[in-house]
């Protein structure tokens, strides 16, 4: 006698094991008809699952057509590689009439402001909201920006500087460092001599060491007054003051282009920029 039990009936109904045919015998037409419901199901999980995938990569690679709204509806937000590639030119179907004074009163037009560039008077601003620490903002001052010399020569466009320091940690010492250099009227040889040797693929962090070598190559005249200015509290506070209101106007990326009444979220190429440029200047 041993302990094993007794064979017993096979269970049936949804419990059943599934065992294969005896060799010879004819299959059983439940087993069939399991394995056909098996096969369907598996099916419309695929289906399923291609389906979310083709809806992420849609979501990944497609450049939004405006900025998250936030205050003024023109928020900006970090871009994808392949958004940027595509530039973020585009034309706004319509504005609110809150955007449209956020845009039309963001320009200055000081002719004294150092961190300025081109004719007070110039039929298009282009204001830029960028950070010393951001790859597309280098892509941008590497690529698109002496792509616009001409305009600005020919009295089309003025560009203006906006600080949203907010990348790196040290974010805000190299647009304290700008403020500084463009004390002493050398901003935008600061601004270019920074942004030449900053790589487009990084976020290079900066001291007060590596700002005043910029300082220096950049012509800065009095390196211990630029020194002091660049830690002043006034210019902390400058700055600090900046991303703020940005935020307030709804730009929380870099970088950001307004143009007119109109504006750029994002990298764009030379092209892009140009045309958008040029509408506005034959309006």
């Amino acid at each position: 006698m041993t302990d094993s039990p007794e064979p017993s009936a096979a269970p049936t109904g949804p419990n059943a094991p599934i065992s294969p045919t005896p060799d010879g015998a004819p299959p059983v037409r439940r087993n069939n008809r399991a394995v056909v419901i098996l096969l369907v199901i598996i099916a419309m999980l695929l289906t399923v699952i291609a389906g979310a995938l083709v809806l992420r990569t849609t979501k990944d690679s497609s450049p939004s057509a405006t900025p998250t709204a936030s205050a003024a509806g023109t928020a900006a937000s970090s871009q994808s590689a392949d958004e940027a590639a595509a530039g973020a030119a585009r034309a706004v179907p319509s504005l609110s009439p809150e955007q449209l004074r956020i845009l039309r009163d963001e320009p200055k037009r000081d002719p004294n402001d150092p961190r300025a560039k081109g004719s007070a008077d110039a039929p298009v601003v282009m204001t830029v909201f960028s950070d010393f620490a951001c790859p597309y903002c280098t892509k941008f001052a590497q690529e698109t920006e002496p792509e616009l010399r001409d305009l600005i020569d020919n009295g089309t466009l003025r560009i203006e500087w906006r600080d949203l320091a907010q990348i790196t940690p040290s974010s805000p010492l190299a647009a304290q460092a700008g403020i500084a250099a463009g004390n002493q009227g050398r901003f935008w040889e600061f601004h270019d001599a920074v942004y030449a040797a900053a790589d487009p693929t990084g976020h290079p962090e900066y001291t007060q060491d590596s700002l005043t070598a910029f300082a220096r190559s950049a012509g800065v005249p009095d390196i211990e007054r630029f020194k002091a200015d660049m830690t002043a509290d006034a210019t902390v506070q400058s700055v600090s003051q900046a991303k703020e209101h940005a935020y307030q106007i709804g730009v929380t990326g870099t970088p950001f282009l307004m143009i007119n009444d109109a504006y750029i979220n994002g990298f764009a190429p030379a092209g892009a920029v140009r045309a958008a440029i040029t509408e506005k200047a034959a309006k």
